[in-house]
């Protein structure tokens, strides 16, 4: 597998908005997920106003709010988009050189090579999921945490903060919380998305901060921009 210029971990709302527009702009990207069938796929349907020009926005269609219908349409532009390549595995750890990150390993087995790794693994380190009286570990309904990677982080001396987080019972789901880490405030730079301790390392999302659908696709456009800028 050829290296990336940007390679985006986690293929929920902020992840693909910054993996979208970088592609948009030339940006040779990989953006990796545990799941395809998980793409951009919300809990509830996304509500405007979305931030302008944003995948969020051309996603969204208010004659048809069906998730998957929703998650579909966000699939099918991200794979229409010629500079990304959306890809289906599991990241275990980083790839070092130094004290930089060229890239990720993966429990598939091939090495995944990247000038600038992003992390958007959202409420997937170190989770735990909760129905009643059931617990399993995983970041959301029917889907695996990283515990692999979750573990790398740790030995590599990153710190993390508990959060919690609940989903609402619907019509064909039940509800249930989640507790799992994120990032440290000290471990992360909000101007630059960086996480401190290694160069070439970013973070965006869940895992360093909390919020709805909107405040994810905005903060994935801001990541964009600035490794827009950093790339030149």
């Amino acid at each position: 597998m050829g290296a990336y210029q940007v390679l985006i971990v986690g293929a929920g709302f902020a992840g693909s908005e910054a993996a979208y527009r970088l592609a948009r702009e030339g940006v040779r990207v990989g953006l990796l997920t545990q799941s395809l069938d998980s793409v951009m796929m919300p809990f509830l349907p996304p509500r405007p106003p979305f931030p302008e020009g944003s995948l969020l926005e051309r996603a969204y269609d208010p004659a048809d709010e069906r998730l998957w219908a929703f998650h579909a349409r966000a699939k099918y532009l991200l794979e229409a988009e010629r500079n990304l390549h959306l890809f289906q595995a599991t990241a275990t750890g980083l790839l070092l050189e130094g004290h930089g990150v060229v890239g990720v390993s993966t429990w598939e087995g091939p090495p995944v090579r990247a000038e600038r790794v992003v992390l958007a693994v959202g409420s997937f380190l170190g989770a735990r999921l909760r129905i009643g009286e059931v617990e399993e570990e995983a970041g959301r309904l029917s889907e695996a945490s990283y515990p692999d990677l979750f573990q790398h982080l740790l030995a590599l001396g990153f710190r993390f903060l508990e959060r919690e987080g609940e989903v609402p019972e619907t019509p064909t789901t039940p509800g249930y919380r989640v507790r799992y880490r994120a990032f440290h405030p000290e471990e992360w730079e909000a101007a630059t998305f960086r996480l401190l301790r290694l160069e070439g390392l970013y973070a965006l999302g869940l895992c360093v901060r909390e919020g709805d659908y909107a405040l994810m696709s905005q903060e994935g456009l801001r990541l964009a921009e600035h490794l827009l800028h950093e790339l030149g």
